[in-house]
């Protein structure tokens, strides 16, 4: 064995129950531990189903467990000491984590998952609309990029600017320009298919990226749909407003193979579109 791999920690975790499935989680991001095994009696448990899609050893047996995932350290998350004194004699005491420090454990990790889930979808989202923010937007259109390029398909990216957004905000206040971007968002969001993506770049500017476009008009359906929702009018605390959508549209691969490529496409065919005369779309030709 390497030093390397001497250096690697490996676990068995025994009664996975929630705990385990959060534990698991957070192991498998950890470069210094290898998941070995996971054991509940459960078959149905949802760590035992993470660990199959990660192609981790589960076990409803406990002797069989511990044979196999040996010689490792084990978490026993059952609460049972009978449980723990089997493993103790099987692995070493040293090499047995039970009772209170397990349930202890449990709780802690558990919240750690729950606080590291909520960091990163702060990190990812805007907190105006909850919409995708720009990291997660880029992210999402690399994906999208790469599958598009491995299955041969077609993605549309839209860049959308509100019309007449800035007087409402100035005449009818911030917290009334504050609405109108949720309720935009919703609105935008309402128009396309839950694989598809709207993401807020910030002001009133928002994305879409259109995922495995099939037909030639399927974006301009979109497009349409999407001005049509917005241009419909607001009543926003107790007051009416109106606002209009200008949406560039840029095309992969017709238009750029990379993330940047088609966003300065879009956001340069959505000022032709304001130029044309706004509430419109406009798309660059190749």
């Amino acid at each position: 064995m390497s030093e390397k791999n001497q250096n690697i920690q490996q676990v068995l975790v025994i009664g996975a129950g929630r705990g385990g499935s959060a534990m698991l989680e957070l192991f498998l991001e950890d470069p210094l531990i290898k998941i070995v095994g996971i054991m509940d009696s459960n078959s149905q448990a949802p760590a035992i189903e993470i660990a199959k899609n990660n192609g981790i050893q589960t076990f409803t047996d406990l002797v069989a467990a511990v044979k196999v995932s040996a010689p490792c350290l084990a978490f026993n998350l059952t609460g049972d000491d009978a449980v723990t004194a089997y493993v103790e004699a099987e692995l070493g005491r040293e090499n047995v984590v039970g009772g209170f420090q397990a349930r202890f454990l449990w709780n802690l990790l558990t919240r750690l998952k729950k606080t590291n889930d909520q960091v990163t979808y702060l990190a990812q989202h805007d907190t105006l609309t909850g919409l995708p923010n720009r990291m997660l937007f880029y992210d999402r259109l690399n994906q999208a990029i790469t599958r598009a390029h491995r299955e041969k398909e077609a993605i549309a990216v839209f860049f959308l600017d509100l019309d007449g957004f800035k007087q409402v905000n100035d005449t009818l206040g911030h917290d009334v320009g504050d609405a109108l971007l949720r309720e935009a968002a919703q609105r935008i969001q309402s128009c396309v298919r839950d694989s598809d993506t709207v993401a807020r770049m910030g002001g009133d500017e928002f994305t879409v990226i259109l995922t495995n476009i099939k037909s030639e008009g399927s974006k301009d359906r979109v497009a349409e749909k999407i001005i049509e929702e917005v241009g419909r009018p607001f009543m926003l605390n107790g007051k009416d407003c109106s606002v209009s959508v200008s949406i560039g549209i840029a095309l992969y691969p017709e238009n750029g193979d990379t993330p940047e490529q088609l966003i300065k496409i879009a956001d340069a065919a959505m000022y032709m579109a304001k130029n044309a005369g706004k509430n419109c779309y406009k798309f660059l030709g190749v």
